[in-house]
């Protein structure tokens, strides 16, 4: 897939549809390193505004949809594919909106303002969206919108003393109606470590915990109420199966990786796929495909780059495809023998 003219692009999240793999396109990444650090390096050359599109059954590229004006200030960070047939996406610095992949149809939500991050399918069709914060103006929260783009709710995250709360990954339970969000705390001097920690939100949105160990890097639900965490904690990660309240045994732990370092990689996203299994896909490529009954098949997917991030992995029979931020790439390559 070429880039977008006057940009060097990569392939960020994405979600799935009619074994379609929709995802972001954007240069945010390039254009930072290429900056030297400039997180707003990204708005100096605009460009068309693209979801991209690849084929999961023939392995190949449909043309990317437009997502904005021709010459847009950024591209596209993430994609849901709503029940309802609209594809969803943020992009950050500019509006967040909607897009009917069929019609081509565009709406623009003005009325949710900037800094959208993360997306996920909330309760009544509703649309979660993380604010990753935005400058110094506006906080981390997470923020209802119905499925026409209007705000129905915000709930701003509690910041701990001296740290500045940024929200980034979310889910939402189908059964509790509870949202889980996990978080950047940048220290508020601009100075020392980042760290991270996951919030839980009651229906009414209201925090009700917070978890620092293990480090929840990304979570998902199922129609069915079961929940899947990436836990990492000294070194290790885990896949945590939750079941809903009743069911026996509760939780279930199931070993990804007992020499992860979690300074270097990240698991970037969770897929539960209709045949019951679960993807987990990591920035470094390394994939951990988890059976219903608890076995588990790795790969890992090449990297020619060491800045190359890996984001969305999905599967199609035997093979997994992941969109990699390389360039605007999707990678598929065979499951090993179980």
């Amino acid at each position: 897939m070429p880039d977008p003219p006057g940009e060097t692009s990569c392939a960020w999240f994405g979600d799935v549809r009619d074994g379609v793999l929709y995802f972001g396109v954007s240069a945010f990444w390039t254009a930072l390193r290429a900056a030297e650090g400039d997180a707003r390096a990204d708005l100096a050359a605009p460009g068309p505004r693209w979801i991209g599109r690849f084929d999961l059954a023939s392995e190949s590229f449909l043309p990317p949809l437009t997502a904005g004006p021709e010459r847009a200030p950024t591209g596209v960070w993430d994609v849901l594919a709503h029940p309802n047939g609209r594809l969803y996406f943020t992009t950050y610095f500019d509006f967040a909106g909607s897009l009917d992949p069929a019609s081509g149809e565009l709406v623009e939500f003005p009325g949710a303002g900037l800094g959208l991050n993360e997306l996920a399918l909330g309760g009544d069709g509703r649309v979660l969206v993380t604010r990753y914060g935005f400058g110094d103006d506006l906080a981390g929260s997470v923020v209802e919108l119905s499925e026409a783009g209007e705000v129905l709710a915000e709930h701003v995250l509690a910041e701990p003393p001296g740290r500045r709360v940024l929200a980034k990954s979310l889910t939402f339970d189908p059964l509790t109606r509870e949202t889980w969000v996990n978080t950047d705390l940048l220290p508020a001097s601009g100075a020392g470590d980042v760290q991270h920690d996951a919030r839980l939100l009651g229906p009414d949105g209201r925090e009700r915990l917070s978890i620092v160990d293990p480090e929840l890097q990304f979570f998902t639900f199922r129609a069915d109420g079961v929940g899947f965490f990436a836990d990492a904690s000294d070194g290790r990660l885990r896949l945590r199966e939750r079941r809903p309240a009743g069911a026996t045994p509760r939780e279930r732990f199931i070993p990804l990786d007992d020499a992860f370092d979690a300074r270097h990689d990240f698991v970037q996203e969770i897929r539960a796929e209709p045949d019951g299994r679960v993807v987990v896909t990591r920035w470094s490529g390394r994939v951990h495909v988890v059976s219903p009954d608890g076995g588990v098949q790795d790969l890992t997917l090449p990297r020619t780059e060491a800045g190359e991030l890996y984001y969305t992995g999905t599967l199609v029979g035997s093979r997994v495809c992941a969109t990699r931020c390389g360039g605007l790439e999707v990678v598929c390559a065979d499951l090993p023998a179980p």
